[in-house]
């Protein structure tokens, strides 16, 4: 019950997300994709995940784009020297944005 709880608190910042969007104009610029959720393996060994999520993206060259950077920071951070902070996520938000041609004030 707990996980389903929890899994409705993420849904709730996902819609706050959504409209913090709206409230600043930026559907037609803005990229995201949320997957928030559980893995879990049975008894077979079959693996199944509950999760909520949503799609921010215009075409499948954003998805492709949004796919790359993913693969490619998950590469980097994850593999070769392990996420330390946020301040390391921020760095990497800031160098998707200046990827994107959006300037970063």
């Amino acid at each position: 019950m707990q996980d389903k709880t929890f899994l409705v608190e993420i849904q709730k910042l996902a819609i706050e997300m959504d409209n913090l969007v709206d409230k600043y104009n930026m559907r037609d610029r803005f990229v995201s994709i949320l997957v928030s959720g559980f893995i879990s393996e049975d008894e077979d060994g079959d693996v199944s995940m509950k999760a909520i999520y949503s799609y921010h993206l215009a075409d499948s060259i954003e998805l492709d784009e949004v796919f790359d950077f993913v693969n490619n920071t998950f590469e980097e951070e994850f593999t070769n020297n392990e996420l330390d902070s946020f301040e390391d996520f921020s760095d990497d938000v800031d160098d998707l944005l200046e990827d994107l041609g959006i300037e970063i004030e």
